[in-house]
């Protein structure tokens, strides 16, 4: 048992490996579609959807709320489907929320460009030319929403456990090398604590989505460390009476934890200052 995620540029035939792998494990596939399905079923406007679809945010997006609040959805609906294991993701940043996670293992597949043009423009019956531009402008975007929601670079190999340049017609035998790659990884020893990795974790988001989605507490950047039942709060409030708050909540909601903070205060920053 593992949990696998797949990041992928446009038309380079990550999706169809992705279905092989799935196919071959009895794996369930879980798709953007999927995600944010749970996202609205969470309480997430689904008419604001599109503003978050690998597209950077316009200046008022990035200083709203509604960027934060989108992307504690997303990780919790990434979590609820982790923790059922077995599954398989298809992109939405998933192998970044879950690279902590000790039984996940992450695909990147590029493409020349070549290649992708000319499945694009098979695609959608639209020439050459148009089928790169079209495929520069996806790239980009794709690359500026990992870099302003995840600080991170897509294209990256690091960011992977394997990176691979694909091939039209080696589709299957893609799929089939990486099933093969997957179940020589698994071990028993290994499932167990990806599993109580992606439940601590899961637990995190709740708290973290409790306090900010629930309570409505004005805490920016919210974020837990720690690991078992000793946990430090993380963030910017706007003063220390919100995260006292904020603890007296925890403790009420989960009162087998330790939980201290390190959220810094707006008036003492102000203080500081002085």
């Amino acid at each position: 048992m593992a949990i696998i995620s797949i990041s992928r540029g446009i038309a380079s035939s990550g999706n169809e490996i992705a279905e092989r792998i799935a196919h071959n494990l009895g794996y369930r596939l879980i798709t953007g579609t999927d995600v944010e399905a749970k996202i609205v079923h969470y309480g997430f406007p689904e008419e604001k959807l599109s503003k978050f679809n690998e597209k950077r945010p316009l200046f008022w997006h990035s200083i709203t709320k509604e960027r934060e609040l989108y992307f504690n959805y997303l990780k919790l609906a990434i979590l609820s489907f982790a923790e059922k294991d077995n599954c398989i993701f298809i992109g939405k940043g998933a192998w970044k929320i879950l690279s902590d996670v000790p039984n996940h293992v992450s695909f990147n597949f590029t493409s020349p460009m070549e290649q992708r043009a000319q499945k694009i423009s098979k695609e959608r019956n639209i020439n050459i030319h148009h089928a790169g531009v079209s495929i520069i402008k996806a790239d980009t975007r794709r690359k500026d929403y990992y870099k302003d929601y995840f600080k991170c670079d897509v294209n990256d190999p690091n960011n992977y456990n394997l990176t691979i340049t694909t091939s039209e017609n080696k589709i299957n035998q893609i799929g089939d090398m990486l099933s093969s790659m997957i179940k020589s990884y698994e071990t028993e020893e290994l499932n167990l604590k990806g599993i109580r990795k992606i439940h601590e974790l899961h637990t995190h988001q709740k708290i973290i989505n409790m306090l900010i989605i629930e309570k409505k507490l004005p805490i920016t950047d919210l974020n837990i460390k720690g690991e078992k039942k000793d946990l430090v709060l993380t963030g910017l409030a706007e003063s220390s009476a919100q995260v006292d708050r904020a603890l007296d909540l925890i403790k009420l909601e989960y009162p087998d934890l330790n939980v201290t903070s390190e959220i810094r205060c707006v008036q003492d920053l102000r203080t500081v200052r002085k």
